[in-house]
């Protein structure tokens, strides 16, 4: 069986109403086991073992090894995708839910209406919400949670995207999926499904990876909501201001700034101001001015509209809030900013221009997590053309940056997001870089790495098992079963569950 649905469309409310309804136990698998026959058939066993009739992958296998999957299920056995992609072509012959199937009918509206709100919803608002959200779950909860369900009777795509709630999560949850470059070919993409070869095509095949769209009697369409929010952000869309370059020095190089901003936003965040009379500390009054630096920073170009901004720092406020407190709050950033002190030879760091807030160009900025990703994308480069001492170098100075998570102690949901995001970032980052000295036969550097990893993601059994190689490299296998028994005890006692059968086959091997 395959759960394919939207963002948000209610995939895990369906998998948990199943699993209640038919079997309390499932069986996690990684998804390269869906592929390996070898693999797969020890998992099924090993579940049937221990009276485990559900398994359970997400993301999107190869599809010519899904169609063979079916075939070695044992009787009694389902296999669950739950995934926001479809396989291409479909390659489960029975079982699939298609996104349409992930819907709200109108009853079910209904239902949600009386357990949210409370009281019976007329068929005719029922079928009016139905219209505005295509039966989207995840957007129709939050706005009856946010509103009680008041003025949403005869609501349209537009009133609910008036909702805080609404447009964040159309903007980072479905949205902010898409790399910047898919994103541009949406916003220039047709409401409906074009036809073969025409303009727009190429986005709706992006539509079509994650499901993303009304099946239609005659052709098919954006959902209603996704349509609205695209079409507010071509509203939205202005040409980025001109970049300001300095002018440059006497000897034909860039001058350079005399004032210098520090953003450590990575572990406890911090702010320091560097200029000709030292380097000091920024003063913070307000929690949510330092959110919007801080969301300016991390932002691609240094910079976001008026929206952007109370979608991430005002997420669930009323317009009057927020209207009372946007300009306050932007003005205190500009004062701690400025320390009280700039004067007029002296460049504004935050600008306002073509209804972009922006960090400006003209004054210098050292910014943690920009320079994290620059080192290692440097690795990259250098790793691919062959200097592998070069790139490990930059790979740990990379590693140095890490102080912990994004902004610690922050956790609203755009926070949330691009902590994953650089989590994710820094993951790679420290497996890269164990690979690279494993390579370079630098295993003590190796082992620093691959430990730091489990430190942030114990879970991760490719990373336990380079672990257990080194050790067997240096012939301590009472090092190999510790780290094998940890891994164990680490699966049981979090997840209930025992390592892949790979990794087991890899102990014992190991262990000779």
């Amino acid at each position: 069986m395959q759960l394919w649905g939207w963002p948000g469309s209610g995939r895990t409310a369906v998998l948990e109403a199943l699993l209640a309804r038919f079997s309390r136990q499932a069986l996690g698998l990684p998804l390269a086991a869906v592929g390996s026959e070898a693999v797969l058939r020890e998992a099924l066993e090993g579940a049937r073992e221990v009276g485990v009739r559900w398994l359970v992958a997400s993301g999107r296998p190869d599809p010519e090894r899904l169609a063979q999957a079916e075939r070695w299920l044992l009787p009694g056995q389902r296999l669950v995708l739950a995934t926001d992609q479809r396989p291409r072509p479909s390659a489960l012959s029975q079982g699939v839910v298609p996104p349409q199937e992930m819907l709200l009918s109108r009853s079910e509206i209904a239902g949600l209406w009386r357990l949210l709100v409370g009281g019976d919803l007329s068929p005719q608002a029922a079928q009016a919400l139905q219209a505005a959200t295509d039966g989207w779950y995840r957007p129709l909860r939050l706005a009856l949670e946010a509103t009680g369900g008041l003025g949403l009777e005869k609501a349209g795509p537009e009133t609910l995207l008036e909702i805080p709630a609404v447009r964040s999560f159309l903007r980072h949850e479905v949205l902010d999926t898409f790399a910047n470059d898919e994103r541009d070919l949406l916003l220039d993409a047709p409401d409906a499904r074009p036809a073969a070869g025409g303009a727009g095509e190429e986005a709706w095949e992006l539509l079509e990876d994650r499901g993303l769209w009304i099946e239609g009697p005659e052709r098919d369409c954006l959902p209603r909501l996704l349509a609205a929010a695209l079409e507010r952000e071509r509203r939205r869309r202005r040409l980025p201001p001109r970049a300001h370059v300095p002018p440059a020095s006497p000897e034909g190089h860039p001058a350079t700034p005399s004032t210098v901003y520090i953003l450590g936003l990575l572990g406890s965040p911090l702010a320091r101001q560097r200029d000709e009379e030292g380097e000091r500390d920024l003063d913070w009054r307000l929690r949510r001015s330092f959110q919007v630096l801080a969301f300016l920073a991390s932002s691609p170009g240094r910079q976001a509209g008026r929206e952007e901004l109370i979608e991430a720092v005002w997420p669930t406020e009323g317009e009057r809030t927020i209207e009372r407190n946007f300009h306050p709050t932007l003005s205190h950033l500009r004062r701690a900013l400025e320390g009280g002190s700039r004067g007029k030879d002296r460049p504004a760091p935050l600008l306002f221009r073509n209804g972009v807030y922006k960090l400006s160009p003209e004054v210098g900025w050292e910014i943690d997590i920009l320079e994290l990703n620059r080192l290692a994308d440097e690795g990259k480069e250098l790793a691919a053309r062959g200097e592998s001492e070069a790139a490990a170098e930059a790979w740990q100075r990379a590693w140095k940056l890490y102080r912990g998570s994004f902004l610690q102690g922050y956790y609203e949901a755009w926070v949330t997001l691009r902590r994953e995001q650089y989590q994710r970032r820094y993951l790679d980052l420290l497996r890269d870089l164990g690979n690279l000295y494993v390579a370079l036969s630098r295993n003590e550097e190796a082992m620093d790495a691959f430990r730091s990893y489990l430190i942030e993601d114990p879970f991760q059994e490719s990373i336990h098992v380079e672990v257990m190689r080194l050790y067997a490299r240096q012939g301590r296998r009472d090092l190999v079963r510790r780290q094998y028994d940890q891994l164990c005890r680490i699966l049981l006692e979090e997840l209930g569950q025992a390592p892949m059968p790979e990794t087991a086959k890899e102990y014992h091997e190991l262990m000779g």
